[in-house]
Parts: C-alpha cells; structure tokens; sequence
C-alpha cells in the first residue's frame, strides 16, 4: 500500500496492471477496440439501416441511404420540428407576457415611489430600509436562494438535418442512384465492372463510377461514357467511400467512456 501512495497521480492510484489486464474482463475505465473491416459501413449500404440500400439515394454530402429510411427519417424529423417550433412559440409568448408585467409594476412602483416622495413631512419616512445581515452570513437559508430562471430553449431548425452532415435536407435534395452489383452482392462500377470497396467514387446523374474513371473519360469531356450524353456540373456528385480495417481509410479505433477509480 506504500508503493501505490508514492506514485503520481493522487492517492493510491491503479497500478498498470489493474488499469489494463486486471480490469480488461470488466470493462473497467475508458476501453478502446481496434474496428475491423466487417465493422465498417460497406459502399452501397444505406447508413441508417446498415443494409444493402434498397432504391438507393444520395445526399449532398454524399452518403447513401434507402430512400424508405432516408423519408421515413425526415417526416419523423418534421414532425419534432413541428412540434418544437410550437414549444418555442409558447416559450416566447410567456416571456413576452412576463416582460409587460414587470414594465407594468415597474411604473406602478414608480408612481407609488413618487406620490410618497411628494407626500412626505419627515426625514424619517425617507430612510432607507434596514438590510436583513443574514443574507451575507446565512446564505444558505431558503429566503436567500437564488430564484429558478427557466432555460432558454434554442430556437429549432427551418429544416430537418442531415443524419451525418448535420445540413438542412430536403426531399428535393436526394440524389436518386443506380447500382450495379455482382453476384455476391458488392457494388460495381458502371463502366468498368469494377468490385467498389473503398476507392473514391463518383456519381454521374444515377450511375456510380470510379474516380478512375470519371479522371479518364469524363473530366475533359464531361459527357457521360453510358448514356453519351453531356453532364453538367450538378449531376457531378462525390459518394463517401468505404472504409476498411486499415488506418488509411479512416477512423478504425472506437471509444467508449468509463468512469474509473484513481
């Protein structure tokens, strides 16, 4: 017990060992795992079910989603928003209501003030009123606490956010796709028949193709190698791409936050 109070960081704090193999069972602290492939969002998975996307969109941002959820998430969406701007409406209106009756006792205590100011005869009535010395000294009394302030509520949103972008997001917004799997399921390019895992990715109106692709046969022409037809910049879309178990995809290590005892 000796050798633990000399260590630094307070009194008798957790040895190595009990921070990291005695605890790992229990879960013990903040603990960290490396995420492995399979854990990843795939390319072509909608990112709110976590399943293939079925009649597939694309936001601004570029993520995909089912168009079922991505509708379902904004109505549900709207819906609270709806009901929000109804409480801060309500908020404003008692706020407002408060304000004009505290100007209207303010002149009231004002008038008061002055018709006694006009009536007094003696330096007495205009002493001040002796202050109550306990409440510097007993601030702990209930007749000395601070009154309760209602929290102010943030004002709510025009528009439903988006789920990863946090952007306003509208039904007009979606960028509808067109995916061409394989046999196992996986995503290809369009015009390459390519396997998409995690390399960049572009969407040409619906079709999804290789940034390999667009930087080889569509960037200086801009016209669309399936349909022959030219495109414009705003059927130009960059997907988010897939992410795997290795460091250069991204972020592969979650946390999660414990409580610990040191």
């Amino acid at each position: 017990m000796t050798r633990k109070s000399k260590q630094t960081g307070g009194h008798q704090p957790l040895t190595h060992y009990e921070r990291t193999k005695k605890f790992k069972s229990s879960q013990y602290g903040t603990t960290t795992a490396r995420l492995s492939t399979d854990s990843q969002l795939q390319f072509g998975d909608c990112a709110l079910s976590v399943t293939a996307a079925v009649d597939p969109v694309a936001t601004p941002s570029g993520h995909v989603y089912s168009r079922e959820a991505i509708v379902e998430y904004l109505m549900s969406k709207t819906k609270e928003i709806k009901q929000a701007k109804q409480n801060y409406q309500a908020y404003l209106d008692k706020q407002q209501s408060k304000q004009d009756e505290e100007k209207k006792e303010s002149q009231s205590q004002a008038i008061v003030a002055f018709e006694g100011k006009q009536k007094a005869t003696n330096e007495a009535s205009k002493k001040r009123p002796a202050s109550n010395p306990l409440a510097s000294t007993s601030y702990w009394l209930s007749e000395f606490q601070p009154e309760h302030t209602d929290q102010v509520p943030e004002p709510p949103p025009e528009r439903p956010l988006s789920p990863f972008s946090g952007e306003p997001l509208r039904l007009k917004d979606l960028h509808p796709l067109t995916f061409e799997r394989s046999s196992d399921g996986k995503v290809q390019c369009a015009v390459s028949h390519k396997t998409i895992t995690t390399q960049p990715v572009i969407a040409l109106k619906e079709h999804v193709v290789l940034e390999e692709v667009f930087d080889s046969l569509v960037k200086d022409s801009m016209v669309c190698p399936i349909t022959g037809r030219k495109l414009k910049k705003k059927h130009i879309l960059r997907l988010q791409k897939a992410r795997s178990g290795f460091a250069s995809s991204g972020s592969v290590v979650a946390k999660k936050y414990r409580p610990t005892i040191t």
